[in-house]
């Protein structure tokens, strides 16, 4: 009984231990994005809640890093997709010149990294792969 109680203490310590690090990084995310877009008071809160989100979804699919990494990559990406469409509602007209510049360099990236492989013989699967890998 002593083994089951120390292990589940052990247990809980780690969850809150992965759930602290997972608000600090989306806090981060979050200060980082506010600074990036010049967010007010409120925007800044709705950025937390979409960065926290983020961070939540990613952990519940960390599991398939391992087991299946291609189905990892894909939902990785619908996650990164949420969170750009969930920070494009958010943002008003002026901010959105900046976001739009992003997903411009982001474009660019992936088209850099397609061309290479492609010169390099890279089958059409094996450069999507590379570009969810892109982060």
């Amino acid at each position: 009984m002593k083994k089951l109680t120390l292990c589940f203490l052990f247990l809980t310590l780690a969850l809150g231990l992965s759930a602290q690090q997972d608000n600090d990084a989306a806090r981060k995310a979050a200060e980082e994005a506010a600074a990036l877009y010049q967010l007010d008071e409120k925007q800044a809160e709705e950025m937390y809640e979409i960065q926290e989100r983020r961070f939540r979804n990613l952990a519940s699919i960390e599991e398939l890093r391992q087991s299946d990494y291609r189905l990892f990559l894909q939902k990785k990406n619908s996650v990164r997709e949420g969170m750009l469409a969930s920070t494009r509602r958010l943002l008003t007209e002026a901010q959105m010149e900046i976001f739009k510049q992003q997903l411009i360099e982001r474009r660019k990236q992936e088209s850099a990294l397609a061309e290479k492989l492609k010169r390099e013989g890279a089958t059409r699967e094996e450069i999507q792969l590379a570009i969810w890998e892109l982060e």
